[in-house]
């Protein structure tokens, strides 16, 4: 992954972010003359109360799912399993007319392109190996890259893009603090 490539050697203090994103791209089994592509975005609150995400696609048609999935052990022989279902999870969201064509882009006929989704969670969301435990835990999961998202659509129901390497990011634009004015 480029963008990948290029962050992760940003310095940045792990102990304090509480945001990442993830460049969500097709892999060699799925090949699309479309190249779908996308990215997502989690940022977890201070106190691990509430986890909000943002996940945008480009050139995807037929969206049925996103997933959150914890990495397979296998040393353990363990398989992965879905931590969470995103398109499903949704909170309603207080600036609703911002976000209303997500559902519109979901039922179009032609590519999707935009927000397809953007929600929050709190722990008692948490499925699978985390079901019972805290965002602190999917954090840490998150933090050593040990999950991963997928989009899956009707013509590939296993996953059409993914995403994995979770990049953290302070702040996703400059202050103006960040500049020297004249």
């Amino acid at each position: 992954m480029m963008f990948g490539m290029l962050y992760s050697n940003t310095q940045v203090n792990a102990a304090a972010v509480d945001r990442y994103w993830s460049v969500l791209e097709a892999n060699k089994q799925t090949p699309s003359a479309s190249d779908p592509h996308g990215f997502v975005g989690v940022k977890f609150r201070e106190d691990f109360k509430h986890l909000v995400y943002n996940i945008n696609v480009n050139n995807i048609d037929n969206i049925t799912g996103i997933y959150l999935y914890s990495d397979a052990d296998l040393t353990n022989n363990k398989n992965s399993t879905m931590i969470l279902d995103l398109l499903q999870e949704s909170r309603e969201v207080k600036v609703k007319d911002r976000f209303k064509d997500a559902n519109i882009l979901l039922t179009k006929k032609h590519e999707v392109d935009g927000t397809v989704a953007v929600g929050g969670v709190t722990s008692d969301d948490l499925q699978g190996e985390l079901k019972g435990k805290s965002l602190r835990t999917l954090h840490r999961l998150v933090q050593n890259e040990d999950v991963f998202v997928v989009v899956a659509t009707k013509e590939f129901p296993q996953g059409e893009i993914f995403g994995h390497e979770f990049v953290p990011i302070e702040r996703f634009f400059p202050d103006t603090s960040d500049f020297k004015w004249n």
